[in-house]
Parts: C-alpha cells; sequence; structure tokens
C-alpha cells in the first residue's frame, strides 16, 4: 500500500464541512464507492482522473461532455471542496470524485473500463531516498491494465527530468501500452484536450519544462 505523506485536510476547515462533505451526493466515500456502477449505467464513455489536485481540468471536462462520467480520486481534500461547490454553482450530473487514493479505489473498480486516464503533474518526490513513494511504478501500471481496454488512452504530465524516465520506462516495460505522443509546452490544451491546471502554471512561471506523454492501450 502507497502511503500519502502531509496534511490530508485543508488548514482552517471545520468538522462540520467535512460532514456535509462526505453528505454530498456527487462525494463517494468508502460506503457509497459501491454503489458507483449503479450511477454510470447512463453515461456513453467513463474517465478518470487520479490526484485531480484542485480540480481544475476534471471540471472543465465534466463541463464540456456531460454524456460523459467522469470521476476524480485525491487523497488531499482541498479539491474536494473545490468541486463541490463547482459541482453546485454549474449543476453538474456527470462528475464524481472520492478522497480514496487510486490504489484503495481500484479495488471497487472491477468490471469498469476508462476511455481515458489522466494524471497531471503527481509528486515526483526528488529525493533519492523518497523515490519509491512516487505513485508510477511497475504495480501501478499494472493495475491500469484492468481498468483499462482496447486504445484507451491515458495522460501523463510531469516537469521533473528523472520521474519522466521512470515513466517512460515503467510503461515500456510493461509491453501493453505504447506512446503515441509527446508533447513539451506546447500547445498542450489542444494537444491533449486537457485544462491548464494551477500546478502547470506554476511550472510555466518558474521556467520549468513540462512534460506531456499520451499512452494507448495496445489493440
Amino acid at each position: 500500500m502507497l502511503n500519502f505523506y502531509g496534511r490530508r485536510n485543508p488548514r482552517n476547515i471545520k468538522n462540520d464541512q467535512i460532514k456535509n462533505l462526505n453528505k454530498f451526493k456527487f462525494f463517494l466515500s468508502k460506503d457509497k464507492i459501491k454503489k458507483l456502477k449503479n450511477k454510470i449505467k447512463k453515461f456513453d464513455a467513463f474517465n478518470l482522473e487520479i490526484g485531480f489536485g484542485g480540480g481544475e481540468n476534471l471540471f472543465a471536462q465534466s463541463e464540456k461532455k456531460n454524456n460523459e462520467f467522469f470521476l476524480g480520486c485525491d487523497p488531499y481534500l482541498s479539491g474536494s471542496f473545490n468541486l463541490k461547490k463547482s459541482i453546485k454553482a454549474y449543476g453538474l450530473k456527470n462528475l464524481f470524485f472520492t478522497n480514496l487514493d487510486f490504489l484503495d479505489l481500484v479495488k471497487f473498480l472491477k468490471g469498469i473500463s476508462f476511455k481515458r486516464i489522466i494524471i497531471l503533474f503527481p509528486d515526483p518526490w526528488p529525493k533519492r531516498r523518497h523515490k519509491k513513494r512516487r505513485l508510477i511504478n511497475s504495480n501501478f501500471v499494472d493495475l491500469l491494465e484492468s481498468i483499462t481496454f482496447d486504445k484507451t488512452k491515458i495522460i501523463v504530465a510531469t516537469d521533473h527530468k528523472d520521474y519522466l524516465s521512470q515513466i517512460l520506462y515503467e510503461f515500456y516495460k510493461n509491453k501493453l501500452f505504447s506512446l503515441s505522443t509527446e508533447v513539451i509546452d506546447y500547445e498542450v490544451e489542444v494537444s491533449f484536450d486537457i485544462t491548464s491546471t494551477k500546478y502547470y502554471k506554476k511550472a510555466k512561471k518558474s521556467k520549468k519544462k513540462a512534460y506531456f506523454l499520451l499512452f494507448e492501450k495496445k489493440s
């Protein structure tokens, strides 16, 4: 099991706010996630964002494609509160999110295959002794096999060169996914149909190169 380090709840958040979040229809706690299959029957396609951060891309995608189902997972709750506000303000019915980490969530996804999976700027854990904490490793890529079908698209972004090398190696080693496209800081919103997030803007401001990779599951 991958452990998560640091504060999961935002500062200055009260217990009542967390209780209200747990009651929110589109927030899937561990108990509610068990009924996920009942919620997705009416949708044409399923999308997953792993580590949705502030929720900017997840919200923008679901607003544009209301006939598709969008699910986001992130153990840190700050983005969950953002999504709750956006869903209520815009009346979205196709966006669900959970604070389960991916390794817990995947246990409830049996029989569900996603059309697209997005992983934007996962923590690179740059110190050598912390590399084992990185999300994308051989076990993670193997788990993606069980929730994908032929031609499923997986988009991964990072601004860390060493992590980039690891990501490319792990997908290559798996053999079931091929690198289709690689974009470096160039019309990423057009090339990948994703929204520029807070972290991406921060990376650009600091002059870091951001690498966007598109993998496809082989048929």
